[in-house]
């Protein structure tokens, strides 16, 4: 037969592992919450459970009497007035024990995380990987020039069958439009080298410019804003967009190159 102390590992007292697990039970039974524990009560519980054991043994019920220890302690802290203090914070007596209940509390559900997939893997049942030997055997296949022959146009008339009559519409469909946003704001740039200003239908209008264009050429003139190379302005909603070039701008600023590059 094995020691007590060789047991202590998988013995459970009245279906309870540990004092924690006992403690949490208490806690969880009358739905308290475990950041404001009413130690009065929580003791008493525990210490009525302690004394309904019928049979303890002494070396696994210790961890059981060391925690009943402590909230006898905690206990007798929060009966006995403090003395008085210039300290206004005072520590709670129950912030190291809360603190220990809510890591138990982590550990707790995270087992029964872990026990939820070991139930659901016990179903499952998996096969070790084989080697299958396979043997290739090489077999000519002796073909006269019209059966050859017969065989490449049968293919031929195969592949011209699958063929989407189509294809060419298709292909135009899938065509996208390429515009990048730094070949847009060189245009706006070359448009405000020549003027102070232009209206934004000017140069992007719907008669000329397709929608990716449009949209592009408007991030162009905010990424430009943003640089404090232009400034816009509206006279009312969906009123036309005036494109200024700020006065402190110099020609130098307006390199269309180095603008690109930050954006």
């Amino acid at each position: 037969m094995g020691s007590i102390l060789s047991k202590a590992y998988t013995i459970k007292i009245q279906n309870f592992e540990g004092p924690f697990d006992l403690l949490f039970h208490l806690i969880e039974k009358d739905k308290i919450d475990i950041y404001d524990i009413p130690i009065n009560e929580v003791a008493d519980q525990y210490m009525d459970y302690l004394f309904r054991m019928h049979e303890l043994d002494m070396d696994i019920a210790s961890e059981f009497l060391v925690m009943a220890a402590t909230l006898l302690h905690i206990k007798s802290r929060l009966l006995l007035p403090e003395p008085q203090s210039d300290i206004e914070d005072e520590i709670d007596p129950r912030e190291e024990l809360i603190l220990k209940l809510v890591e138990y509390k982590r550990y707790k559900e995270f087992a029964g995380v872990l026990k939820q997939r070991e139930n659901i893997g016990e179903k499952y049942f998996y096969k070790e990987p084989e080697n299958i030997d396979i043997k290739y055997e090489n077999e000519t296949i002796k073909l006269s020039y019209d059966e050859l022959s017969g065989l490449y146009t049968s293919l031929l008339e195969r592949n011209r069958r699958k063929t989407n009559k189509n294809v060419e519409n298709i292909t135009q469909i899938l065509k996208t439009e390429k515009v990048s946003l730094r070949g847009k704001i060189r245009e706006v740039i070359r448009t405000l080298l020549n003027k102070s200003f232009f209206k934004f239908s000017e140069l992007f209008s719907p008669k000329t410019k397709s929608r990716l264009e449009i949209a592009t050429g408007f991030l162009a003139i905010l990424e430009l804003t943003k640089l404090r190379k232009t400034t816009i302005a509206q006279q009312r909603q969906f009123s036309d967009i005036v494109i200024y070039k700020c006065k402190e701008a110099r020609p130098e600023d307006f390199d269309d190159d180095k603008i690109a590059n930050k954006s």
